[in-house]
């Protein structure tokens, strides 16, 4: 047969028929591919998270297991401290975390500003009778409201900073108690970089009293002091809470100041990004800014971490909507399934040994973070288990919604981070 007969043969140059076999054969093939991806993708993930895990890891070992000794430098090397406390109401443990302040052992001069809203607030008896005490520490209470924003806590401290004597500043938390050396430790490091703008300490819960609070030592001492340090270990952007910030009153000043920042609910983060922007990069000393874990109430430790889920939402969006990637539960299920996938694991046992080896590295976290064990071992494991079970449904509650409750007031987020009102 020549060519044209070919070319003019029936049926020639026809596409070939697809039969429903090779249909259902295609589409298998291109779900396992999309199997495959989908289980390689996790393992990457998961592989990411045990890398952050080590990383903490080995933070906890070289700054806070091995913490930094005070540098022997001349007593007038060190810069004046305003120490700024905004407090409301009477927390639990106040006296002792308020009295911390008086205790630094810091050989430059320090002010302790106290700022405090109401004139019948029970705290000013706390404060004045620690004052009272304490005669040769220069230490004020300062009264009064100013309105800037919305952030009842920047209006309550902006009366302080306009009264600092100093131009570096400490604002600490009323909850919060601090070792006597941290304001020592923090200075030497500000000393020792002149592009260092911002010191801050991670927040421990202790002394828990109630299963409420058990929860709430569960999350910060584990899950979120371990992410806290590995994501600060990187510094490739900023990440801090304002429980324990020492920075310059002058840096701030040049970001808009104290009284610009009061549009927003989490005002330490976006400090902490302005002052990064701005050039002044941040760190932290081998030191924790330990509060009371004095949650009362079940629903109380739920509304809390709510409402963490829900700024974050809107500060840091694409760290909130990765954070279930970094929960044992989630991510051990994932995880779980994408090994029996590709290696025909068993699903059961690998998610036992990764929730156990998940386990067994938060007790040795808390332990050395810690320098001691829980006061029950028991109570500890048991509110650890319910805390990374509750972890996604709060996460999911969080995400879907934009008010928060705070101090007895409703506040709505809009988009860009800031809030009203309501």
């Amino acid at each position: 047969m020549n060519a044209g007969a070919a070319h003019n043969s029936p049926g020639a140059g026809m596409p070939s028929v697809i039969t429903a076999a090779d249909a259902t054969r295609m589409s298998l093939n291109s779900s396992l591919i999309s199997a495959n991806l989908a289980a390689y993708t996790i393992l990457v993930l998961a592989a990411f998270q045990w890398l952050l895990i080590f990383v903490s890891h080995c933070v906890l070992q070289r700054r806070y297991v091995r913490r930094r000794p005070f540098v022997d430098r001349p007593t007038d090397d060190y810069p004046g401290v305003t120490i700024i406390r905004p407090v409301k109401g009477v927390d639990h443990g106040m006296q002792r975390t308020l009295e911390s302040s008086f205790l630094q052992e810091y050989p430059g001069p320090v002010e302790i500003l106290f700022a405090v809203e109401d004139p019948d607030d029970l705290a000013i008896e706390v404060i004045s009778n620690i004052i009272a005490r304490y005669p040769k520490v220069q230490a004020r209470v300062l009264i009064g409201k100013d309105n800037v924003g919305i952030n009842p806590k920047v209006n309550n401290m902006l009366k302080a900073f306009d009264q600092a004597q100093n131009d570096l500043l400490w604002i600490c938390d009323s909850n919060v108690y601090t070792d006597p050396g941290t304001l020592r430790r923090s200075a030497d490091l500000l000393l020792d970089n002149k592009r260092l703008g911002v010191i801050h300490h991670v927040v421990f819960s202790e002394s828990p009293t109630s299963f409420a609070g058990m929860l709430d030592n569960a999350f910060l001492v584990t899950n979120h002091c371990r992410m806290y340090l590995a994501i600060n270990a990187f510094g490739i952007a900023s990440c801090l809470m304002g429980k324990s910030n020492l920075y310059y009153k002058s840096a701030l000043d040049n970001v808009g100041g104290i009284a610009s920042f009061g549009q927003y609910l989490a005002e330490d983060n976006m400090i902490g990004q302005a002052l990064w922007h701005s050039g002044w990069s941040h760190t932290m000393t081998g030191d924790l800014a330990r509060q009371p874990a004095d949650i009362g109430s079940f629903s109380e430790y739920c509304s809390r971490r709510i409402r963490w889920v829900r700024t974050r939402k809107y500060n840091v969006t694409f760290a909130t909507f990765y954070e279930p990637l970094t929960e044992s539960i989630l991510l051990g299920s994932l995880t779980s399934w994408a090994l029996g996938h590709i290696f025909g694991l068993s699903i059961v046992a690998t998610f036992t040994t990764f929730m156990s080896c998940w386990f067994a590295l938060d007790m040795v976290f808390f332990y050395r973070i810690n320098h001691e064990s829980p006061p029950s071992w028991l109570w500890f494991v048991l509110s650890w288990l319910c805390r990374e079970a509750l972890a996604l449904p709060l996460w999911v509650v969080a995400i879907t919604g934009d008010t928060v409750v705070w101090r007895g007031q409703r506040f709505q987020f809009h988009l860009n981070g800031t809030v009203q009102v309501l």
